[in-house]
């Protein structure tokens, strides 16, 4: 797993009612197992220990070493500003313990360090980029030091050209670095399995100095004399997230799209349905966007299934939904990838027969998300599993959110990542709409939700 993964692990474990106070117990406690397992005890022994959950697992560490051994805990900046509950609650418990205690605000005048063992417990898996001071002189003189050097999780500074030169690296749950020990911390490997808020709170985020478009350029083609609402909820779910949504549509469509809502930019197609002569106008929108989805409410007249199946070679990102995957039966080899293909049970049967899920992503190279009572958004080779989500969203219109939550975040995000957190997104926005009013909601409820749930999950 990268940090990324790890974070979202981190984020998800409490969601799923793992306590943080407990975990970095464990993970404390396996660190300071592991230490006197690989050199016994009697040791002079000196912890290095930040201001967040990294440092914290150092001073649960500390606890548990200076039962046997002469510990000394080195805080880099003031104890006002550790910046978790957790790390707080056990930075005050060790107080109390036979270790002396040090702050560092100044590394200029720390003398050359004389232990036996360094543990760095300074910085985790969520820092990245070269080290800042103090930080940076810090690693220097641990590394200057004689003494055997321990790094917690990762080794501070870990691919930078400052970096701990760790003997020893104990990750926790998972290996994070070459030739490290894996110590358990608590955290059941199904956890790893479940789609969470971390998935959402993780995504890619905007920049202070991004630009118009910089955040995402949506294309979705879709709509139909009948179905023109389709696309209005895909798009409208989509600009939750992305910067422009451009809509490609049949001319029955483009008045009640554009009498909707002036969020989109709306290009009329030649005819009263998708065809064939419309692909190269619905090639030049794609080339200028960063992902496209096709399918909600085109219809299945032939000549719109015969231009479909010419758009699923587009080299672009694309999530395939609704009637676009009506269109894939019998195609699937003309599926350039990246695509994300979004059908349930009834769609999955009808495209892909008697496959399992995980085979037919595989096989075909894509993402799929299996929607249902509990939704499988799988690669084929790896898989997740979401449980937000309840009967209410039987109601039509939600899954077209749910697919333009899909190109939304997956206009500037991992695709699988997008997956699992539109995924998320779109079944607790229907949840909350189960609490207000019950059964009785529609898809315009779920869509007056999402930007409460992005909100909640962002802040989790």
């Amino acid at each position: 797993m990268n940090e990324v993964e790890t974070a979202i692990l981190d984020c998800n474990s409490r969601y799923f009612g793992m306590d943080t106070l407990q975990l970095m117990e464990n993970a404390g406690r396996s660190v300071a197992e592991e230490i006197e397992n690989r050199y016994s005890h009697g040791n002079s022994i000196g912890i290095f220990c930040g201001r967040g959950n990294n440092g914290g697992d150092g001073f649960v560490a500390a606890r548990f070493l200076a039962e046997r051994n002469d510990v000394s805990v080195y805080l880099v900046g003031s104890p006002a500003d550790i910046q978790t509950e957790e790390a707080r609650k056990n930075y005050s418990i060790l107080k109390n313990a036979r270790v002396e205690i040090t702050i560092i605000l100044d590394t200029k005048d720390m003398k050359v360090l004389k232990h036996d063992i360094v543990v760095d417990a300074l910085l985790g898996t969520g820092i990245r980029g070269e080290l800042r001071e103090p930080y940076k002189t810090l690693v220097k003189k641990i590394n200057g030091s004689s003494a055997a050097k321990v790094s917690v999780d990762i080794p501070t500074g870990y691919g930078t050209t400052t970096q701990v030169a760790a003997d020893l690296v104990i990750s926790m749950h998972y290996e994070k670095v070459p030739s490290c020990v894996t110590a358990t911390i608590g955290v059941p490997r199904w956890v790893e399995s479940l789609v969470g808020p971390g998935d959402v709170k993780f995504l890619e985020r905007r920049r202070k100095d991004s630009h118009k478009g910089d955040n995402g350029r949506v294309l979705i083609v879709g709509g139909s004399e009948l179905y023109h609402g389709a696309p209005i909820f895909s798009g409208k779910a989509a600009s939750k997230i992305s910067d422009l949504v451009f809509v490609a549509c049949p001319q029955p469509a483009v008045f009640p799209i554009r009498a909707t809502t002036a969020d989109f930019i709306v290009h009329p197609l030649s005819s009263e349905h998708l065809v064939v002569e419309d692909i190269p106008t619905i090639q030049t929108l794609a080339e200028s966007c960063d992902i496209v989805l096709i399918g909600p409410g085109l219809g299945v007249h032939p000549e719109t299934q015969k231009a479909c199946q010419q758009l699923f070679s587009l080299e672009i990102p694309k999530v395939v939904d609704a009637d676009g995957l009506k269109a894939l039966k019998g195609v699937l080899d003309t599926l350039a990838a990246p695509a994300i293909l979004t059908p349930h049970h009834g769609e999955f049967a009808q495209v892909f027969g008697s496959q399992s899920v995980q085979d037919a992503a595989l096989k075909h190279d894509c993402i799929i998300v299996q929607k249902g009572v509990t939704d499988i958004i799988t690669t084929g080779t790896r898989t997740k599993y979401n449980h937000t989500g309840n009967a209410g969203m039987t109601t039509g219109g939600t899954g077209d959110v749910l697919a333009g939550l899909v190109t939304g975040f997956g206009a500037v995000n991992d695709l699988f990542q997008a997956s699992c957190a539109a995924a998320f997104v779109s079944g607790m926005a229907g949840d909350l709409c189960y609490q207000n009013v019950g059964f009785r909601y529609s898809a315009s409820d779920v869509l007056d939700q999402l930007q409460p749930t992005l909100q909640w999950c962002e802040t989790f």
